[in-house]
C-alpha cells in the first residue's frame, strides 16, 4: 500500500512538484457540458434521468488520466467528497482510491501501484518509488480514478528536475458500455479491474463506462443522451436490475431511440450473468430465463424489422462454471470481472476490429 498523508504536509511539498491532470479520459461529454471534470453525464441530464442515476453519474467510475514521466518516484494528490470511502464488499482502494498502471518497454500496460484514502477530503500518497528508467526515457502511465466516489483536484507529484507530460486524449472512437453496478465496478478490489478499464486496455481504445449501481433500466431518456455520442459500438448490459416486464416494455424503444440518431452503429445486447447462488435458491433461474427471453424477443423483432447491426451475447460462460466469481452471488470479484471481460472481448472485436491493446 502506498504511503499516505491526509494533509498537504511540508514534506510532500518539498519533495515533489505538483502537476494538475485536468479533464480525464473515458467521458462522453467534456467541460463545460458537465458540472465537474469527473462527471459522467452532462449537466442537463439532471432534469432528464432518475435522481439516483444522476447522483451515481457523478462518480468517476471508469475515468482515467494518461501521462509520461522519467521520474524515479511518483506521488498523487486527490480529494474525495462522499462517505463512506469503502463499502462492505468494496475496499477504499477501489471505492475511493487511485490505481496506477505503467507501460513496460514493449508498451504493455502493467499494474504498478495503488493508493487509498482513510476518509473524505484530500489524500496525498507516495504511489511508487525506485522506478526503473524506461528505454525511451519517458514512461507512459495510466491512472484510474475512484469507482464509487466523487473526486476533484487530481494531481501527480514528481521530484524536482523530472519531466512530466500530459498525454493528449485518445482520438480513437470509444466503445460505450451501459449497465448496472457490475459495469460500475462493484466490487472490484482496484479501479483498474473494473470491466470498462480492462476492456479499454485489451481493445486499445477508450471505453465510456456508464454503469449505475442499482439502476440501468433502459430509460429512453438515456438512449437519447447516448445517441448524441459518436461511438464505435454500444454495449447494453442492463438485465440484472430489470424485471422481465420492464425488459419487454423498454428494450425495443431504447434500441429504436438509439437507432434514430445512430442507424448503423453496432449494438451488442448482453444477457445477465447467472448468479452464482442460482443453483441453491428458488426462483433465481426462472428470473434469469424470463428476462433473457424478453430480451431475445426484442432482439428478434428488431432484426426482423431490418436492423442489420444489432448483435446478441448469451450469458453462458460469463462468470465461468465453478460459482467462484462473485463476492455475494451477484457482484463479480476481480476473478469474475476478468472472466466476463475474456468472454466479452471476442464479441467486441467483431464489432470494432482487432485489438489494439493487450490482455492484462
Amino acid at each position: 500500500m502506498a504511503e499516505m498523508s491526509e494533509e498537504f504536509d511540508e514534506e510532500f511539498d518539498e519533495e515533489f512538484g505538483w502537476h494538475p491532470l485536468g479533464e480525464p479520459e473515458g467521458r462522453g461529454w467534456p467541460m463545460p457540458q458537465t458540472l465537474r471534470m469527473t462527471d459522467r453525464l452532462p449537466a442537463r441530464a439532471r432534469r432528464l434521468v432518475p435522481e439516483p442515476v444522476w447522483e451515481l453519474s457523478r462518480h468517476s467510475a471508469g475515468l482515467y488520466h494518461r501521462f509520461r514521466t522519467d521520474a524515479a518516484e511518483i506521488a498523487a494528490r486527490w480529494t474525495v467528497n462522499l462517505e463512506p470511502v469503502a463499502l462492505g464488499h468494496m475496499p477504499a482502494s477501489s471505492c475511493s482510491g487511485l490505481d496506477l498502471y505503467a507501460a513496460d518497454d514493449r508498451g504493455r500496460l502493467r499494474w504498478a501501484a495503488v493508493g487509498a484514502p482513510t476518509g473524505i477530503g484530500t489524500t496525498t500518497a507516495r504511489l511508487l518509488t525506485g522506478i526503473r528508467p524506461a528505454d525511451s526515457g519517458l514512461r507512459e502511465y495510466r491512472l484510474y480514478l475512484p469507482l464509487h466516489n466523487q473526486v476533484d483536484d487530481v494531481a501527480i507529484g514528481v521530484p524536482p528536475g523530472a519531466r512530466l507530460e500530459i498525454v493528449d486524449h485518445d482520438p480513437t472512437p470509444p466503445v460505450l458500455y451501459y449497465g448496472t453496478s457490475i459495469v460500475h465496478g462493484i466490487a472490484a478490489s482496484r479501479c483498474g479491474m473494473a470491466m470498462p478499464a480492462q476492456l479499454g486496455r485489451i481493445l486499445g481504445r477508450p471505453v465510456i463506462g456508464l454503469g449505475f449501481s442499482g439502476n440501468a433500466r433502459m430509460e429512453v431518456e438515456l438512449a437519447a443522451l447516448y445517441a448524441e455520442l459518436d461511438v464505435a459500438a454500444y454495449l447494453i448490459d442492463c438485465l440484472p436490475n430489470m424485471t422481465a416486464e420492464q425488459v419487454a416494455d423498454r428494450a425495443e424503444p431504447f434500441i429504436r431511440r438509439l437507432r434514430q440518431d445512430r442507424p448503423t452503429t453496432p449494438i451488442l445486447l448482453i444477457e445477465d450473468r447467472t448468479m452464482t447462488d442460482a443453483w441453491i435458491r428458488e426462483g433465481v433461474d426462472q428470473g434469469h430465463a424470463e428476462r433473457r427471453a424478453a430480451l431475445r424477443r426484442a432482439y428478434q423483432r428488431l432484426v426482423g424489422s431490418g436492423d442489420t447491426n444489432l448483435h446478441y451475447l448469451a450469458a453462458t460462460g460469463l462468470l465461468g462454471a465453478d460459482d467462484e466469481g462473485t463476492v455475494d452471488g451477484s457482484h463479480p470479484t476481480d476473478l469474475g470481472f476478468t472472466r466476463m471481460v475474456t468472454h466479452l472481448v471476442p464479441a467486441c472485436q467483431k464489432l470494432v476490429g482487432p485489438a489494439g491493446g493487450q490482455v492484462g
